[in-house]
This record gives C-alpha cells, structure tokens and sequence, in this order.
C-alpha cells in the first residue's frame, strides 16, 4: 500500500502558490512598513504632539523643583 505525495519540483501548481504566498508576504511587510512609517500618518502625528506636550510638562515640573531646590 503505497502513500501519493505530490513531487514538488515536476508540479508547477505548488511551485506558482509557492511563489504567489511569497510575494503576498512580501508585499504585506513593505506596505506595513510604509504606512507605519509615513508621514501622513495620523496616529503617528497624535502619537507625536502627545509626546511632545508630555516632554515640556517634564520640563516644566523639572524646573520648578530645581527652583525649590535653589530656595532651600
């Protein structure tokens, strides 16, 4: 009794699906990449004005307890 397994390089059926989930990962990871990075990005931007206002009220509680620290 003999078990029928497909010859991978004689059928080009498995070579093109081979091929055809090669190319959809990569083109998956490239527009994944270029959305996550481009600059029309609106979490990015949100993301950004949140970390920049973060940073000057660090800034600012920074001074003012160097400020306390001179008074002492």
């Amino acid at each position: 009794m003999s078990i029928p397994f497909y010859d991978f390089p004689s059928s080009p059926i498995l070579i093109i699906g081979a091929l055809g989930i090669t190319v959809a990962i990569a083109v998956f990871f490239v527009s994944y990449q270029k959305y996550f990075n481009s600059p029309l990005n609106k979490e990015l931007a949100e993301k950004k004005k949140a970390l920049i206002k973060e940073q000057k009220d660090l800034n600012e509680r920074l001074e003012k307890i160097e400020q306390d620290l001179k008074n002492l």
